[in-house]
C-alpha cells in the first residue's frame, strides 16, 4: 500500500507541476493509447461466428436462443432473423447439446400426434392431428429435394372420407407451396416426383390432384406444361455467363499446357435460344418392311355385262308358229356387247404421331477469340499452319466449329501483376486483419514515442530551472535593495544583466513561480 500511495503522490505532484498544454498533450496521447489497445484486443479476440442453424421457423428460433442464453453461450442472428450463428470453436458442441434437448424440432410428427391424444379427444380431432402430422412429414421430405429451400403441404379430405382411420375411399386433393433456393428451377422429373410423393401418401389421391406453386407465382400442373421453358432475363444472363466462363477456363487450361501459365487469354461469346418449341408430327408407313403396300383392310369388286339388240327367234313353244309352215328366226349382225369390271382395295398403314418439345437453352452458336503471348512462341511466329492446328485442337477438345475460332498473337504486358485477384477471399480477409493489427501496432508505438518525448521535455525543463536556481544561489552576495529608491543599487544592475543575458530562462522561471503560487 505504501508503494501505491507513493506512486500516487508522485503522479499527483507531476501532474500539478505540468503546464496546461502538456496536460492536453498527455491526455490526447493517453486516449490514443487506450483506443489503440482496445481496438487491437477487439480484433485479436473477436470470435469467428459460424452458422449453427439456418431457415428456422420463428418458434424454433425463439426456443433455441432461449436455450443458448440458459447455457451462457454467445450467439447472433443473420439478416433474415431465422439464422443463428455461434462461435466456430463451440459450434459442434452446441449442436450435440441442443440435439439432446430435441432441438430444433422437425415439425409436428406422428409421435407428437399420438402423444397429444387423450380419451377426451374426439375422432375428428384425432384425424386432424394425424393429417397435420402427415402434412409436416411430407413438407420435410419435399424440402430435402435438391434446389428446394422450404416447402408447405396442405391436404384436403372430404368429410365422407375415412382418412387413415377408415377403409372408405374418397377424392382427396393437395396443394404444395415451395420456395426455391437461389436460381434453381424445378425440372419435370422433380415436379412428377413431388406429385407422386404426395399422392402416394394419401388414400384416394391421384398425381393430377396435386397442385404445385413456387415462391415466384408459377403453377406447375399438366394443363400449363410450358412453364419449363420460361426463363427471366436474370436467369438467362446467369446461364450465359456461366457457360462462357466454363468455356474460357477449359480452353485456357488446355492451351496453357502448351504455351505456359498466363500466356493465353480466351474470350468466348455464346448465343443461346431460350424459346420453347412444340412440334407435332404425323407419319404413315407400311407395316411390312421393304413393301410399298400395307395390309388389305377391305376390298370391293364390281362387274357389269351388257348386250344391245333384239333376240333371235320367237318364244319357245308351238304357239309362236303361224300357219302350217314353221318360221325359223335369223340373227342380226347389228347386236352389241358391253363388259365392265371395278375393284377397290383399302390398305391398312401404320400411323405414328410424335410430339417433340424443344428444350429451352439450346446453344445456337459459339465464337471464341484466343490471344497468345508472343514471348511464349519461342522465337517462332504464329503462322497460318499453327493457327489451323490450334483451331483443330479446340474443335477436338470442345466440339466448337473451327470457323468460329479466331487465333492471334500479341505481346502481353507483364510489368504489373495483380496477384491478389488469384487469391482466395479468406486469404485476403486474413491479410486485411494482419494489416489492421500492424497499423494499430505502429500507432501504439507512435503514441508511446510522443508521450515519452513530452515527458523528457518536461524533465529537461525542470532540470534547466534547477540549474538556473543553483547558478543564482552561487552568485556574489547581493546588497540590500534600496526600497526607498534612493539611487541605483547593485542588485538591480545584476538582475538587469542576468535578464539581458538569459531572457528565456528568466521568463520560464517566472512562469514556474506563478504556477506554484
Amino acid at each position: 500500500m505504501e508503494v501505491i500511495e507513493k506512486i500516487k503522490s508522485q503522479l499527483n505532484e507531476f501532474w500539478q507541476k505540468t503546464d496546461k498544454s502538456n496536460k492536453i498533450k498527455l491526455g490526447v496521447a493517453s486516449l490514443l493509447i487506450i483506443t489503440s489497445i482496445s481496438l487491437m484486443i477487439y480484433f485479436v479476440t473477436k470470435p469467428n461466428y459460424e452458422v449453427l442453424y439456418a431457415n428456422l421457423t420463428l418458434e424454433d428460433a425463439g426456443v433455441i436462443t432461449k436455450k443458448l442464453n440458459e447455457m451462457g453461450i454467445d450467439w447472433t442472428t443473420g439478416q433474415s432473423g431465422t439464422t443463428i450463428l455461434v462461435p466456430a470453436e463451440i459450434k459442434n458442441k452446441v449442436k450435440y447439446e441442443l440435439a439432446a434437448e430435441g432441438l430444433p424440432k422437425d415439425g409436428y410428427s406422428f409421435i407428437d400426434a399420438f402423444n397429444d391424444s387423450s380419451w377426451t379427444m374426439t375422432d375428428y380431432d384425432k384425424k386432424q392431428r394425424l393429417k397435420y402430422a402427415l402434412e409436416s412429414e411430407l413438407a420435410k421430405n419435399v424440402t430435402d429435394i435438391n434446389g428446394i429451400e422450404s416447402a408447405n403441404v396442405y391436404i384436403y379430405m372430404p368429410d365422407d372420407s375415412g382418412f387413415v382411420l377408415s377403409d372408405n375411399s374418397g377424392q382427396a386433393k393437395a396443394s404444395v407451396f415451395i420456395k426455391l433456393s437461389g436460381l434453381n428451377r424445378l425440372s419435370s422429373e422433380k415436379v412428377n416426383a413431388i406429385k407422386n410423393l404426395v399422392s402416394g401418401a394419401v388414400r384416394g389421391m391421384k398425381p393430377e390432384d396435386v397442385t404445385i406453386t413456387d415462391d415466384l407465382g408459377k403453377s406447375y400442373n399438366d394443363e400449363n406444361n410450358d412453364y419449363f421453358g420460361e426463363y427471366n432475363l436474370t436467369e438467362q444472363l446467369d446461364i450465359q455467363q456461366a457457360l462462357q466462363s466454363k468455356i474460357d477456363d477449359s480452353i485456357s487450361k488446355f492451351l496453357e499446357n502448351i504455351f505456359g501459365y498466363g500466356n493465353v487469354a480466351v474470350r468466348s461469346s455464346v448465343q443461346i435460344n431460350f424459346d420453347s418449341e412444340l412440334t407435332n408430327i404425323r407419319e404413315f408407313s407400311p407395316p411390312v418392311e421393304g413393301s410399298e403396300e400395307g395390309l388389305i383392310r377391305s376390298m370391293e369388286t364390281i362387274e357389269e355385262h351388257m348386250v344391245n339388240g333384239p333376240e333371235n327367234g320367237g318364244v319357245p313353244g308351238v304357239d309362236s308358229n303361224t300357219g302350217d309352215i314353221p318360221d325359223y328366226g335369223q340373227g342380226d349382225d347389228n347386236n352389241s356387247k358391253y363388259d365392265s369390271a371395278q375393284k377397290t382395295i383399302n390398305f391398312e398403314l401404320n400411323e405414328i404421331n410424335k410430339q417433340i418439345r424443344k428444350a429451352p437453352g439450346q446453344i445456337e452458336s459459339v465464337t471464341v477469340a484466343i490471344l497468345i503471348n508472343e514471348n511464349s512462341l519461342k522465337e517462332s511466329q504464329l503462322t497460318e499452319e499453327k493457327k489451323k492446328e490450334i483451331k483443330e485442337l479446340i474443335y477436338a477438345a470442345t466440339g466448337i466449329e473451327t470457323k468460329q475460332v479466331e487465333v492471334s498473337a500479341a505481346e502481353f504486358n507483364t510489368e504489373i501483376k495483380n496477384e491478389d485477384m488469384f487469391r482466395e477471399p479468406s486469404e485476403r480477409n486474413m491479410d486485411n486483419q494482419w494489416l489492421m493489427i500492424g497499423l494499430l501496432a505502429i500507432g501504439f508505438v507512435l503514441v508511446g514515442t510522443l508521450g515519452y518525448m513530452v515527458y523528457r521535455r518536461n524533465k529537461d525543463r525542470k532540470k534547466d530551472v534547477s540549474e538556473m536556481l543553483d547558478e543564482a544561489m552561487n552568485q556574489e552576495p547581493i546588497p540590500e535593495i534600496d526600497i526607498e529608491g534612493k539611487g541605483n543599487s547593485e542588485m538591480v544592475a545584476q538582475i538587469n544583466r542576468f535578464v539581458d543575458k538569459k531572457p528565456e530562462e528568466v521568463a520560464q522561471l517566472l512562469k514556474n513561480w506563478l504556477n506554484e503560487e
